[in-house]
């Protein structure tokens, strides 16, 4: 068995590489097919600009089945069909175009450009009936842009956390056998139980052994309040018997933790303290993109009665944490009542009963 928790050690680092390498691969495909029209608007960026006037204009509405034949669903597209007149040099030109939009962009020709009002367009001087309707616009690249910065980062994690567990893997994990690993550390300071409070609301106890025991507990599904219990025993249990001060000590720690060890305790891995962790987290990100979708999405959303898909990235990243956060507070309940597989109990009887 060691043999073998050995040999997938060592594998780790080459499956993260592996990894990194397909996200970084992946987060190239849509940016790769957006470089084109990327590169066609910064060309249009350099071409001089002059107002044109909206003469027609007209948007259709096409609406078709969509989905398959268990989710019938109806999509729509969107057409906008327009006729712009402007000048240049004394001679005026008209220009009528049709293009597929989408249904927040329709809004904007809707709301901002009716006809018989203005809006500034860029022409090619050497071909002046080649227009963009909306110079300038790298709205539709930031989304490409971000899938390949995000898949970037996380390449960068993922071939960082191979070389570290390479380097790793040999100088710490193959001088430590099976029972180092369940020892506690043993520190020759006074034991003590005082513990402080992060501000995540996790304790920790400020003697390394005892924080250590702490942390073995709750991996085996001790709550906080069964392991602050026993600690409390530990120090009380001694008030009925002058000889029990002298067995608070790494001796008691050291018994304590191969009851664990040998407790038939399926191990949670402390998940109870790692979701309420979470869900912290999750309201702070809430917290942060509330500034955000009342500065950007909602005057927007009031004025066009519609979204960009990027404006609804501030709206979610504030609903989305609250609903996972609601989610998680069922789970954690329901946990709750599973998680304890009895050695908690048993701890405490057998602090009560070591002077029997």
């Amino acid at each position: 068995m060691g043999a073998t928790h050995s040999e997938q050690r060592q594998a780790l680092p080459a499956v993260l590489f592996i990894i990194g390498a397909v996200v970084f691969l992946l987060g190239c495909i849509w940016p790769a097919f957006i470089l084109d029209d990327f590169q066609n608007e910064l060309e249009a960026s350099s071409w001089p600009t002059t107002d044109a006037t909206v003469v027609a204009l007209d948007i259709s509405i096409y609406e078709y089945q969509c989905g398959d034949s268990n989710n019938r669903d109806t999509c729509r597209e969107y057409n906008v069909n327009y006729h712009l007149r402007f000048t240049i040099n004394g001679t005026m030109f008209n220009v009528q175009e049709s293009e597929e939009v989408s249904h927040f962009e329709s809004r904007i020709w809707e709301v901002d450009y009716p006809v018989n009002s203005t809006r500034e367009i860029a022409y090619n001087p050497e071909n002046t009936e080649e227009i963009d309707v909306d110079p300038q616009n790298y709205t539709p690249f930031v989304g490409p842009i971000l899938v390949f910065l995000c898949s970037t980062i996380l390449t960068i994690l993922l071939v960082l956390g191979g070389i570290k567990l390479l380097f790793n893997t040999s100088s710490k994990h193959s001088t430590l056998t099976g029972n180092d690993k369940k020892m506690l550390p043993q520190s020759n300071e006074e034991i003590t139980f005082t513990y402080v409070k992060t501000i995540w609301g996790v304790q920790t106890y400020q003697h390394p052994t005892v924080e250590a025991l702490a942390q073995k507990l709750a991996s085996f599904s001790c709550t906080e309040q069964q392991i602050d219990a026993f600690f409390k025993a530990c120090q009380t249990a001694g008030k009925d018997g002058a000889a029990y001060e002298d067995r608070i000590d790494l001796e008691l720690l050291n018994e304590v933790n191969i009851m664990a060890e040998q407790h038939s305790s399926i191990e949670k891995y402390n998940l109870i303290q790692k979701a309420n962790f979470a869900r912290v987290i999750l309201l702070g990100i809430s917290i942060i993109f509330v500034p955000v979708a009342l500065v950007f999405s909602l005057p927007v959303w009031l004025k066009y009665q519609a979204l960009p898909w990027y404006g609804w990235i501030p709206v979610w990243g504030v609903l989305s944490p609250i609903g996972l956060v609601l989610a998680t507070r069922q789970i954690i309940r329901k946990f709750g009542k599973r998680a304890d597989q009895g050695l908690g109990e048993s701890l405490i009887d057998f602090i009560n009963n070591m002077d029997d």
